[in-house]
């Protein structure tokens, strides 16, 4: 993972008028908290907030946050995006809060699935559901894949792959409560 890194500045926490007058000035309100540290209010600018977002890992980006004070004072912690609030129509961010993470300790964290490659039931004439996007994963925050591939090549007509068959990459252990569906090859109507 690429270290990137997200400046802000110090705020005082404040009521809705503040946080509106922030944004006409063109910044996002920011809250950071974690584990066993004070909770820190910040400003950043929303393109800086948008490009690390659109990296590849999307929100599960660990990056770096570092804030100033007044006095120059640099605050610097290890982040992700625990949640993004966005106008409903515009979709522009309005809010965010930072998680502060410790690198030693396992998180857990939604990844997209991707079904790869051309099933042998599709050549006969099936088609493939895909009935799962994303799965709950937890590893260590340096292990985060940016998704989860699954070659879909094997299966054949009425073949289904539940989730305890998709193979789980190095360092990282699925969560979830049923066996659900990942992907099955319906056949075609007669």
């Amino acid at each position: 993972m690429a270290n990137l890194e997200l400046k802000g500045e110090i705020r005082q926490s404040g009521n809705k008028g503040i946080n509106r007058r922030l944004r006409v000035a063109g910044r996002i309100p920011v809250v950071c908290y974690g584990r066993g540290i004070d909770a820190l209010s910040a400003t950043i600018d929303p393109l800086e907030l948008q490009r690390v977002l659109s990296t590849e890992y999307g929100p599960n980006i660990v990056f770096d946050f570092v804030a100033t004070d007044e006095s120059g004072k640099e605050v610097r912690r290890e982040v992700m995006i625990k949640c993004v609030q966005r106008e409903p129509v515009s979709r522009r961010i309005l809010h965010a809060d930072l998680y502060a993470i410790d690198p030693a300790r396992k998180i857990q964290v939604r990844v997209p699935i991707r079904l790869d490659g051309k099933a042998v039931g599709v050549g006969l004439g099936g088609k493939l559901r895909s009935a799962a996007r994303d799965v709950v994963v937890s590893c260590l925050p340096k292990d985060i894949p940016t998704e989860i591939v699954f070659d879909v090549t094997p299966l054949n007509l009425r073949e289904r792959v539940q989730i305890s068959g998709v193979p789980c990459p190095a360092g990282c252990e699925f969560i979830y409560g049923t066996d659900f569906l990942v992907a099955e090859i319906i056949p075609p109507r007669s």
